[in-house]
């Protein structure tokens, strides 16, 4: 048990700092580019899902707080940038890239968790974005009414960062935990067999799906399971969890219609399934 509460705790203490620093810079940033990007005009389609998809690079927001916003930014008319900046802001943006780096010290991981990521941002928002808006937002949603934007100022700033930052602690406590329990107990050939890499990939969306905490420490989740998977499992891990989980999809459900909801998932599975499978295999 000593090995367990080891892996446990150095899970903890790595991530902890960064979870904090999304809730801080998502709650403190986040009203201010909310303005912004509800102010600017693209011209284009493409220009749109573009800017929607670098959009996190600015404002590195959690994966919990980018999803109201963009819900916002489609009722106001800006659904392809919404689109993008929905599927794209929980893993391209600064904090997420540095996490991913410290965790693994691997740039090709680095850049394909970056590039699956893009890739299924784009293809949502080229899908959902050709459906009819009350189809892709439902109809009795009104813009008021759905996820009035927080109170802005620093008097809110501080009950707000507690609220998120506990709520999203709880989470990386059983992510840590499940880490280090599989560290410790599991055998370790049966994730690292060629045989079973597509059930290995599978097996780490389904994981990814139930434990994905927050997008700025899933890193240390999964790198806490030392060299128990593989690039290809680490991978769908690292892609599909942030995009679609226990957390992200009721809340989806909420801002927007079960139609685009299903396409979303749909689309982000494939890609973290193909893409991590093409991964992995290459090393073989």
């Amino acid at each position: 048990m000593s090995d367990f509460a080891n892996i446990f705790l150095a899970l903890l203490l790595e991530a902890t700092p960064f979870l904090l620093a999304g809730v801080i810079i998502s709650v403190v940033a986040g009203p201010a580019v909310e303005r912004i990007l509800g102010a600017a005009a693209f011209r284009s389609p493409a220009a749109s899902i573009a800017a929607g998809a670098g959009a996190g690079l600015v404002l590195p927001m959690c994966d919990c707080g980018n999803r109201p916003l963009a819900h916002r930014l489609a009722l106001a008319g800006r659904r392809e940038f919404a689109l993008a900046f929905l599927v794209a802001a929980p893993v391209i943006n600064p904090i997420v890239i540095v996490t991913t780096w410290l965790a693994f010290r691997d740039a090709e991981l680095v850049a394909l968790r970056l590039g699956l990521t893009l890739l299924a941002a784009v293809a949502v928002a080229l899908v959902v974005s050709r459906f009819r808006r009350d189809i892709a937002l439902p109809l009795d949603i009104e813009p008021a009414a759905a996820d009035a934007p927080p109170p802005a100022g620093p008097a809110s700033w501080a009950p707000r960062i507690l609220e998120e930052f506990f709520e999203l602690f709880q989470f990386l406590v059983i992510g840590a935990a499940l880490a280090a329990a599989i560290q410790v107990f599991a055998n370790q050939e049966d994730f690292l067999s060629a045989s079973g890499v597509f059930l290995s990939i599978a097996a780490l969306m389904f994981l990814a799906f139930l434990l994905s905490i927050c997008s700025s420490v899933d890193a240390f989740v999964v790198a806490g399971l030392g060299g128990a998977v593989g690039l290809g499992p680490a991978l769908a891990f690292l892609v599909f969890g942030p995009l679609v989980n226990l957390k992200s999809v009721p809340m989806y459900l909420r801002l927007f219609s079960g139609p685009a909801v299903a396409v979303l998932v749909v689309i982000c599975a494939q890609v973290a399934f193909v893409g991590a499978a093409v991964a992995e295999l290459r090393a073989w």
